[in-house]
């Protein structure tokens, strides 16, 4: 377990570096972003996005189950478990398998933020990415 949760926080540092060097990794504008989910990941796995802006996603399930688009004020880790709910910041709602949605919300203060799917065993699978908020 230790092993999974070494490699877990490398695949989280090196996904914001990516980011970061790359100056964003949305289509389209700086608070525009067009993300696709599958079993069990998020495409692109890393989002930069400007602070107390109005952020608009894009979001399509190219998967064969439901999934969400959750953005996590504390990052988790471990198991997705009811009490990890109070650190729910944003939440797309269920899109279904084949579907797309498309939502906003309002960036969070600066910093780096976790984004799960919260649907049951997803975040566990590994369904991660990060918002970086400047």
């Amino acid at each position: 377990m230790k092993k999974l949760m070494a490699i877990f926080g490398l695949i989280l540092v090196l996904s914001v570096a990516l980011a970061a060097c790359s100056g964003g990794s949305s289509s389209g504008s700086a608070n525009t972003l067009n993300i696709t989910m599958s079993e069990y990941a998020f495409s692109p796995a890393a989002y930069n996005v400007t602070a107390g802006s109005t952020v608009t996603v894009n979001l399509k399930n190219t998967g064969s189950v439901q999934h969400n688009f959750v953005v996590m004020t504390t990052p988790i880790t471990g198991t997705y478990t009811d009490a990890a709910k109070a650190n729910i910041m944003f939440d797309s709602g269920p899109i279904d398998a084949g579907a797309s949605k498309t939502v906003t919300f309002t960036a969070p203060a600066a910093g780096t933020y976790q984004v799960i799917c919260t649907q049951a065993g997803h975040f566990e699978q590994g369904m991660v990415a990060s918002l970086v908020s400047k």
